[in-house]
């Protein structure tokens, strides 16, 4: 699933990526209605990309799978469904959710499409507004539930991986006309921590929806969680703070004057690593905040961590890797194309969709 795991650390233990610089391994260019610009995630050799519709590609080769089109965007997810022999893609668009057959549809011979590609269609987003169509959200999977924010709304829904029935359903602000959508819930041990605009962060039961704490912040931005033993990392438009899990009190707040708009932490091996989006990229202790390093880096990223390197993608254009225990820049990569989404790692490789196409890094 995006960032990794439920909990959102964007840190794999078990893989490594290139260490001192990266090469092209191979490209995939996608079919004419594919925009991507979210991040890849893979099982066993499949690598599957959302973005207008869905790539699945072989990991090795980048030869195409299968694919279709439809209104799928994020990042999906994979789940078990016990009601057929392959898993569920649980994935959204600006106008709701749905679930695709992680083993992909039949190929229509001739012709460049496929069917029975899609599962079911669960909870939709109400019709576009003002401002556009809504944003797509990352779902995730956990204990056999997809948990996603509904997009275009300020629900937060758990669904059966099955057929996309809610098991359960939550609103903030139900009365209120201007609020923000849930961020990218982060699932742990029986609990779902989720943040929004403006100042809510919420916790509730995983299996039942019953809320568990509820906070209001005082900065109106407040970024995705990360749910880690310590406590829950919350990051705000100046800020990182750590709370506790049971009921959300501070533990701790380091203000890092920053301007964050769009960027998510990750946290591997008792670090916290954050950009400010103005100039720098933090790495902070988990147990006190403290600044263990910084290193020059001036837009909004998602970084994941791998194997004593940490990976993010700078305001979707320049791809930057660094030491873990240092912060020194280890190699830039800047590609032909834009968008970057933040890379996906494994088996020595890096994985980014880039607008029409995929790459796939290898150490150079």
């Amino acid at each position: 699933m995006g960032r990794y795991d439920p909990p959102g650390t964007g840190h794999n233990p078990e893989v490594s990526g290139p260490k001192d610089d990266v090469a092209v391994a191979w490209t995939h260019q996608a079919p004419d209605w594919f925009r991507g610009s979210t991040q890849p995630i893979r099982r066993g050799k499949t690598l599957y990309v959302g973005g207008n519709g869905l790539l699945a590609l072989d990991t090795e080769t980048g030869k195409r799978r299968f694919s279709f089109q439809g209104p799928y965007h994020s990042t999906p997810a994979i789940a078990p469904a016990s009601i057929y022999q392959t898993k569920t893609l649980g994935i959204t668009g600006s106008d709701g959710v749905y679930g695709l057959n992680a083993n992909g549809g039949r190929e229509l011979p001739f012709i460049d499409m496929s069917v029975g590609g899609e599962r079911w269609t669960g909870p939709q987003s109400p019709t576009p507004g003002f401002f556009g169509p809504a944003e797509s959200t990352t779902p995730v999977t956990a204990n056999g539930t997809i948990y996603t924010a509904l997009p275009g709304t300020n629900s937060i829904v758990a669904l059966n991986p099955n057929n996309g029935e809610i098991l359960w359903q939550q609103t903030h602000h139900k009365d209120e006309a201007v609020s923000g959508t849930y961020n990218r819930p982060a699932v742990d041990d029986g609990l779902v921590f989720v943040t929004a605009w403006p100042q809510q962060a919420t916790t509730y039961r995983a299996d039942t929806g019953e809320q568990h704490w509820h906070r209001e912040l005082e900065g109106m931005t407040v970024l995705p969680p990360v749910a880690t033993d310590e406590g829950v990392v919350i990051p705000t438009r100046e800020s990182v703070q750590l709370r506790t899990r049971s009921d959300g009190a501070l533990l701790w707040e380091r203000n890092l004057d920053g301007n964050v708009t769009d960027s998510t932490p990750a946290v591997a091996n008792g670090t916290i690593f954050v950009a400010d989006e103005r100039e720098e990229l933090h790495a902070l202790s988990l147990a006190t905040g403290e600044t263990r390093w910084t290193a020059p880096f001036d837009g909004k990223t998602t970084p994941v961590v791998a194997d004593g390197r940490v990976y993010a993608v700078d305001s979707l254009w320049a791809l930057e890797a660094f030491d873990v225990a240092t912060g020194e820049k280890q190699f830039e990569y800047h590609p032909s194309e834009v968008p970057l989404s933040p890379p996906m790692v494994g088996d020595g490789m890096l994985y980014l969709a880039n607008r029409g196409r995929v790459l796939a890094l290898e150490e150079a």
